[in-house]
């Protein structure tokens, strides 16, 4: 059997305030592509579907689409949630995406009740075990739900491992058996771009509690493409865009897994081409207009080197590079130009003051200082 793994679309995403929808709409017709011309019996997409817990209209519109191609394909697709869907929304979805041959499994749940799932294709059988991400407020929940008799160990990575050991509790000898689970694993390398508090240390799962009766973990979470050292072959297909400026240098992929009972799957990655990439650059004003050309459509993130502040340089910045979207300043720093006093003696609307200085090079105009005040006050009349 073969299928795709992919995950971590994030759709809906921002960059610097720069829709990505586009892009993101060419990327899922290009995994639609290869699906097609890898002849797969199965996508498997590991969770973060979404950027947001609310999606715009535009991003579910793009999503929905996606699950309506796949359904007129009548391609079989397993869909699992993650830290930044929302369970509720996608479990609204399940029931009619089911008769659609699109399996939604928002949370973790018992192996009869849906944390299996076995398909039947051409004659073969494969055993699907289907974790999602649970958060660690949740994990006490979770394994009452699983398995209320089961002895749970008190460390968030020990219950998502033992989770994972009695889903494929269910893994048959006659069937090809993978693991889907979106969880952050030890030794595994990050972007930057995930959320901080999802991939600390006690979050991170080892490799080595995998089951080793599984042909293929497929992983989702962690953003940069990986395969990661377990019993049996592990992967994260990573995201499909690059989503920060620390995903700068990531090729994209999906991986196609290709399996058979009883044996260890055998993995292809074929690389994703849409998309724009994200590039830093830096130089002098002269040097930065002399290279724009090379820079195609790249969104950059651009350090300009100059002697002194220039008020209004990261507009001229984006007059000759209209795709910088982060604007840098890079000049000799004086002792006389470091702050002297901590924050703490200082007022916000002088922190806003000296901070605008070091970035400008001058005063905030009266208007800009204003405004501040202005939202400042309504942030403190917020909270209140």
């Amino acid at each position: 059997m073969r299928f795709l793994h992919t995950g971590d679309w994030h759709v809906g995403k921002l960059l610097r305030g720069r829709s990505r929808i586009s892009e993101q709409e060419e990327v899922l017709q290009e995994i639609l592509q290869i699906a097609s011309d890898s002849k797969v019996d199965c996508l498997l997409i590991c969770g973060d579907l979404y950027d947001s817990h609310a999606p715009s209209p535009d991003a579910e519109r793009l999503v929905l689409n996606f699950f309506a191609e796949v359904a007129g394909r009548r391609l079989p697709t397993v869909v699992i949630g993650g830290n930044h869907d929302h369970p509720k929304r996608l479990a609204a979805l399940r029931q009619l995406l089911e008769r659609l041959q699109i399996y939604v499994r928002p949370e973790p749940v018992r192996p009869d009740e849906g944390g299996v799932i076995e398909l039947e294709i051409d004659g073969e059988q494969a055993c699907l075990a289907v974790l999602p991400f649970v958060s660690e407020r949740k994990i006490v929940d979770a394994c009452k739900l699983m398995e209320p008799a089961e002895e749970w160990s008190q460390t968030y990575s020990e219950r998502v491992a033992q989770m994972c050991g009695l889903l494929a509790g269910s893994f048959q000898s006659q069937s090809v058996n993978l693991l889907l689970a979106h969880v952050h694993v030890h030794d595994a390398e990050t972007s930057g771009s995930e959320r901080a508090i999802h991939v600390a240390h006690p979050y991170a799962v080892d490799t080595q509690r995998f089951p080793t009766s599984a042909q293929y973990v497929a992983l989702g979470h962690l953003h940069r493409p990986q395969d990661v050292p377990a019993p049996c072959p592990a992967a994260y297909c990573g995201s499909t865009l690059q989503l920060d400026f620390g995903e700068q240098r990531q090729q994209k992929r999906v991986v196609i897994v290709e399996a058979l009972p009883g044996r260890p799957a055998q993995l292809e990655s074929i690389e994703i081409q849409s998309g724009r990439r994200l590039r830093s650059v830096e130089g002098t004003m002269v040097e930065l207009e002399g290279q724009g050309e090379s820079f195609g459509d790249d969104f950059l993130r651009v350090t300009v080197q100059v002697e002194q502040p220039v008020p209004g340089i990261a507009d001229q910045v984006r007059e000759i590079l209209p795709n910088a979207l982060d604007v840098r300043i890079d000049y000799p720093r004086s002792e006389s130009m470091a702050p002297r006093r901590s924050l703490g003696a200082l007022s916000p609307a002088d922190i806003f003051a000296e901070y605008y200085q070091r970035q400008h090079g001058t005063s905030p105009p009266e208007t800009v200082a204003q405004f501040f005040g202005q939202l400042y006050e309504e942030a403190l009349n917020a909270s209140d």
